[in-house]
């Protein structure tokens, strides 16, 4: 009889003792469960900062740390549930600030990217036009080289030419001629002839020439 009030005893003190470490053991892993959701929170605004959210996302970042020391805060004043609440929340809005900052980088990575791109075909352009211009310069140096070539021979050429008009020897004087023509005549006349008529009338009848003969002389005479 004794030995069974004896366990009976032994049971309920095991019975109370069972009872009072359920609450303790649900205090200490609601702790752990704050003091892991703060050091998870902390872990990602960590890499936010890494990653440029403070730059990129300031705001998202400030107000995930903001919720961090509300959890820190909370823990230590041993609200453990409300410490673990902030310390998810603070944990989402590190996770909001990283994914901003990293949409935010690569749309400046594409920005940069696209204005290489057009820096880089307007750069082309701008060679491509550069070397139009030479191109023209060149040929409008060649069309003036070739002028000036054309010059240059005109003015040898006429050079050449004053030069052989002041050195060639003066000119020989053709000679003159002169030519006379002498004409000569030589007629033989015939007699005229006396007629007599009646009452003593003399009546001379011209005389006729019977031959001409002419001869004409060329002189030449040379003059220098």
């Amino acid at each position: 009889m004794i030995r069974f009030a004896h366990s009976t005893s032994t049971v309920a003190l095991a019975a109370l003792l069972a009872s009072t470490m359920l609450p303790i053991a649900a205090y200490a892993g609601e702790e752990t469960r704050a003091q892991a959701a703060i050091a998870e929170a902390k872990g990602k605004i960590d890499a936010g900062d890494k990653v440029g959210a403070g730059d990129q996302a300031p705001q998202l970042q400030d107000q995930a740390r903001a919720a961090l020391a509300t959890a820190q805060d909370l823990l230590s004043h041993h609200k453990k549930t409300d410490a673990i609440v902030a310390a998810h929340h603070a944990s989402d809005l590190a996770d909001q600030a990283i994914m901003a900052a990293n949409s935010r980088k690569a749309s400046a990575e594409r920005d940069r990217r696209d204005d290489l791109r057009d820096t880089a075909s307007n750069a082309q352009a701008t060679a491509a036009s550069a070397n139009l211009r030479a191109d023209s310069a060149e040929q409008a140096t060649a069309a003036a080289n070739s002028r000036a070539n054309s010059a240059e021979q005109s003015s040898a050429v006429a050079n050449a030419q004053a030069d052989a008009l002041r050195n060639a020897p003066p000119p020989v004087a053709s000679p003159s001629v002169t030519t006379v023509a002498v004409t000569e005549h030589d007629a033989a006349w015939t007699a005229p002839a006396a007629s007599h008529h009646k009452r003593h009338r003399v009546v001379r009848h011209h005389g006729q020439p019977g031959h001409v003969k002419t001869t004409t002389t060329v002189v030449t005479t040379n003059h220098p």
